[in-house]
């Protein structure tokens, strides 16, 4: 059990090669948002609330995959997984760093580079860096952090 992490390329798709994938253990996850947090990494924001269905006049059967439409259902599925996609994708204007909830769950919404680029910034700040980044015990930290410059270079990251 665990989480899997992996950076976005510009088309929203998971970038192959190595580098591009990162694996938390189930107890590692909650460590390192720990960390993160005590780093000022972290926001605490709702979770956004998704489309439902029925707003669009739609069921979950209208969803399954070989099920034929006609064209005025066609669009309404096509509106809602806008809609829904949106939501994964949504960001602040301005962020002050990554969304916990962005992390803390396998729903693969987006952690933008502005995202990542604001929470590597305050932890660049931070003047206990040097001590968090030495090459002792657990390597999870580094790793995460080397991966976050990473992803920071690409566009963004997703959490499965």
């Amino acid at each position: 059990m665990g989480n899997d992490v992996y950076i976005q390329t510009p088309d929203g798709k998971p970038a192959e090669g190595a580098g591009n994938y990162f694996r938390f253990a189930y107890t590692a996850l909650p460590r390192t948002l720990d960390a993160m947090n005590n780093f000022g990494m972290l926001v605490e924001l709702p979770i956004p609330s998704y489309p439902q269905l029925s707003a669009y006049g739609l069921a979950g059967v209208d969803l399954r995959p070989g099920v034929k439409h006609d064209a005025s259902t066609a669009n309404l599925i096509a509106e809602f997984r806008t809609a829904y996609h949106a939501v994964k994708d949504a960001s602040e204007a301005v962020p002050t760093g990554i969304p916990r909830y962005k992390l803390d769950s396998n729903d693969g919404f987006l952690v933008t580079v502005a995202e990542i680029t604001a929470a590597l910034t305050t932890y660049g700040a931070h003047p206990g860096v040097a001590i968090a980044e030495m090459p002792v015990g657990d390597p999870t930290w580094g790793n995460w952090i080397a991966f976050l410059r990473r992803a920071q270079a690409h566009s963004g990251l997703r959490t499965h």
